[in-house]
């Protein structure tokens, strides 16, 4: 067909393939920011004093409800733009630069968590004894056996059964760090995961840009 046979008017028809493969990929971009959404906020709702608050703290749950939000923002507007392609390429173009952003933050994000356990004996040795309340040291001591940090003698819990019984003669240090990396294996894995998704629906705008664009230059050639 020539393009003067061509209505420049009319829809862009794209493959089968290439819209589910978008409609798969910001689906599943979309999935990871309302999971963010969910998880950041039933842990700050759940107020409770487990050990989980203060390896992910409140300021983990602020970032990633800011990044949920911002992922289902930048979502929505992919679906807009991609739902008329030829005349909202601003909106396709903003939501590539924004998926960009994302990889980026979310990259950072694990650079940062990871940068924190570089240091993680001093870290976790100063909020023992500065920061953390009894009540979750206590939880610590009772799984562990343990008192104190380093030692028994190093800020300990009082009113834990470790503590009371003459045999503890160890501190939680192994036992805190060993919670806190396991814990902290399953965000890196999580946000690893984001970072796939983030990559392939990145990919799938590509896609759709590129076909975009080819159909304006042969629409109006």
């Amino acid at each position: 067909m020539r393009a003067a046979d061509i209505n420049p008017n009319a829809p862009l028809v794209l493959k089968l393939s290439v819209r589910i493969s978008f409609a798969v990929a910001t689906a599943c971009y979309l999935a990871t920011g309302a999971m963010a959404l969910a998880v950041a906020g039933y842990f700050k709702g759940s107020k409770d004093s487990s050990r989980r608050t203060v390896i992910v703290t409140n300021n983990v749950l602020n970032t990633l409800l800011a990044t949920g939000a911002y992922i289902v923002a930048s979502a929505l507007a992919g679906v807009f733009g991609s739902l008329a392609p030829l005349t909202r390429k601003r909106w396709l173009i903003a939501y590539t630069a924004m998926l960009i952003v994302a990889v980026l933050v979310e990259t950072c994000i694990g650079i940062w968590l990871w940068s924190r356990t570089l240091d993680a004996h001093d870290l976790y040795a100063h909020n023992w004894r500065n920061l953390w309340p009894n009540e979750v040291k206590r939880i610590y001591q009772d799984k562990a056996g343990c008192c104190g940090y380093l030692n028994p003698h190093d800020s300990p819990a009082t009113g834990s059964p470790a503590c009371d019984a003459s045999t503890a003669t160890f501190g939680c240090m192994v036992s805190v760090q060993e919670y806190a990396q396991n814990y902290l294996t399953y965000v890196y894995t999580w946000l690893f995961i984001f970072v796939v998704v983030d990559v392939a629906a990145l990919l799938a705008v590509m896609v759709l840009l590129a076909i975009r664009n080819d159909e304006e230059r042969l629409r109006w050639s």
